[in-house]
This record gives C-alpha cells, sequence and structure tokens, in this order.
C-alpha cells in the first residue's frame, strides 16, 4: 500500500510539472511593412512594395511601434540607428531620435520620400490611422528639403 501512494505521489507531480511547462500558443499580428521599390526608382520614379509578416508584437503601442521600426531598420528601409522615443496613437504623434533626421537630410530628396514613405505607411496601416505627425525628439522635423509641421499622409507610388 505504502509503495502505492509513493508511486501515485510521483505521478501526480510529474503530471503537475509538466502541465506547468505547457504553454498556450502566442497569437501573432499580421504585420504590413512598407520598402522601397527599387525598380520604380531605377525607372525614374518611386514607390513602394509591401511585406507582409506574422509577428509575435508588444501590447503597449509604444512597444508595437518601436518594433515596427525595429523591422524597417532590420529591411533596410530605414538605415541602422533610427528608433522610436515615444508614440501616442491617442494623437497621432511619433517622435524619432536624431539619426532618423540626419538619415533624412543626408538623403536627397528621392531618398527623403522613400524613407519618410515607408515609415509613414507601415505606421498608418498598422495602427488604422489616417495621418500622423513626426516629430525629432519632441522639435517639428525639419530637414533641407522641407519642415514637416503638419501630419503626414498616405505616400501612394509615382
Amino acid at each position: 500500500m505504502r509503495n502505492f501512494v509513493v508511486l501515485a505521489l510521483i505521478l501526480a507531480l510529474a503530471l503537475g510539472i509538466f502541465a506547468c511547462g505547457k504553454r498556450e500558443p502566442e497569437e501573432t499580428t499580421r504585420v504590413t511593412l512598407y520598402l522601397p521599390d527599387h525598380d520604380a526608382v531605377e525607372a525614374g520614379g518611386y514607390g513602394f512594395v509591401k511585406k507582409t509578416l506574422e509577428l509575435h508584437m508588444a501590447k503597449l503601442v509604444s512597444l508595437q511601434a518601436m518594433e515596427l521600426v525595429s523591422h524597417l531598420v532590420y529591411d533596410g528601409a530605414l538605415p541602422e540607428g533610427c528608433d522610436v522615443l515615444h508614440f501616442y496613437v491617442s494623437t497621432s504623434e511619433l517622435d524619432m531620435n536624431a539619426a532618423f533626421a540626419q538619415a533624412l537630410s543626408s538623403s536627397g530628396t528621392l531618398g527623403e520620400t522613400l524613407l519618410l514613405g515607408c515609415l509613414v505607411n507601415t505606421m498608418l496601416e498598422f495602427f488604422a490611422l489616417d495621418s500622423i505627425t513626426i516629430t525629432v525628439e519632441g522639435e517639428v522635423l525639419q530637414t533641407g528639403h522641407e519642415t514637416y509641421d503638419h501630419p503626414l499622409t498616405f505616400y501612394e507610388n509615382s
């Protein structure tokens, strides 16, 4: 009888350990990244191609924005070092770091359009926004080509 009780305890303990280690599959979110269309650029225009991913996204909106930018950097749509400082979905305000402004300023008119288009289109689609205001370290985004003191809307292909 004693062996039966010991065996039952061991079995119950083993089941408890394996049950605790069992995890439910995490939900994924479908994400569309907008990347530069190099064929359109070679043809003398500009455009964007969509890349769809299934990602395990953070629950906090500001972390989601950081993840999206990280993927845009990984895929070459934004240069290394670009990062989100703050994102407020309620006011559609995205605050980027100085590296983003430097990349825009040094990329020429076409490059600036492509960088902004990739970022703006990705954010607008993911967060279902009509427009977005981009700042840099809390200040109005200014490049050698334009002052972006207004909300930006979806960039269409040329």
